[in-house]
């Protein structure tokens, strides 16, 4: 139907005209602070597209407006716990554009090996849904990934507030001197330093804490928010509430490793069943086959 020129002509055009297009359309325009990828601590994958996703952005309403209400907020809650500065449109054209680069890839590809029409729309197909699926599964792992080091870093934050307090500095001070204190600006490092500009733009150290606590949304930290809320309301000594919560948090971490160490066992079954199980049938069983070949019950097995 098609013949070699054609197939040569489609691969040029989408190899260097598609993508000269793009770059026109992402270095034309002036930056301006909405296009902007600075300081949104986006993705490795959608940083050399971000201009092209805030242009893509207006037109994906319509596809959002499909999403149920919990899906929404689901995703949006993915972006407040990764502290990631961009909206559900941006994260659908993001979706749209990776299924049509994967899938445009894939074809391109496998059109230099084989003219199998059945094979190429099936692969094609396959890679569409994996580049609409990416955006997604990345925002949710790094979702997941935050909130561990944030549990991981809590109890050993608490202890260090804690003793800034007994040393007679105030709560608000504690806290800046444990943002000071870490040069790597770990994830829980950066909410406590949005806590502080809370503080300083008025707000109550409750609800500075509880607008951290939203962002986290992690049940842990939020019961530790609602003890610090409820000590201040109440008058008690942040002290002893802080050395409560960091043991509490202790006891929940151990919980975690204990329950990871139970499933270890199930989650090696898969691993030994596909890779180390046939390798000991093969090194155990291969010199019992050949000896029974080379003896005289090889031609009876024949």
């Amino acid at each position: 139907m098609f013949d070699e020129h054609f197939f040569i002509y489609v691969i040029v055009f989408f190899v260097v005209i598609v993508p000269y297009l793009v770059l026109q359309i992402l270095f034309s325009s002036k930056p301006h602070t909405e296009s902007s990828a600075a300081g949104r601590n986006l993705p490795p994958a959608f940083k050399p597209i971000w201009k092209l996703l805030v242009y893509l952005s207006e037109p994906m309403g319509m596809i959002v407006g499909l999403f149920s209400p919990e899906m929404k907020n689901k995703i949006e809650s993915w972006l407040t716990i990764a502290d990631i500065k961009m909206n559900l449109n941006q994260l659908v054209a993001a979706s749209i554009f990776l299924s049509a680069s994967f899938m445009l890839a894939t074809v391109l590809i496998l059109l230099c090996f084989t003219t199998n029409g059945g094979f190429i729309v099936f692969a094609a197909v396959i890679a569409a849904l994996l580049g609409a699926l990416y955006p997604f599964t990345t925002i949710q792992d790094l979702a997941q990934k935050r909130q561990q080091k944030i549990m991981r870093a809590l109890p050993f934050a608490l202890d260090l507030i804690c003793s800034a307090i007994r040393s007679g500095v105030d709560f608000n001070a504690s806290i800046s001197y444990y943002v000071s204190s870490d040069k790597n600006q770990e994830p829980l490092t950066v909410e406590f330093g949005k806590m502080l500009q809370s503080l300083q733009y008025g707000r109550t150290r409750i609800e500075a804490i509880e607008e951290m606590a939203a962002r986290i949304q992690m049940d842990e930290f939020t019961a530790f928010a609602e003890a610090v809320s409820h000590s201040s309301e109440a008058g008690s000594s942040v002290v002893e509430t802080l050395k409560v919560q960091a043991r509490e948090m202790r006891r929940v971490r151990f919980n975690l490793a204990e329950r990871k160490a139970a499933r270890a066992a199930s989650s090696m079954i898969f691993p030994i069943a596909i890779f180390i199980m046939p390798a000991m049938v093969l090194v155990i069983g291969a010199p019992i086959v050949m000896q029974v070949f080379k003896s005289g019950l090889g031609g009876f097995v024949k």
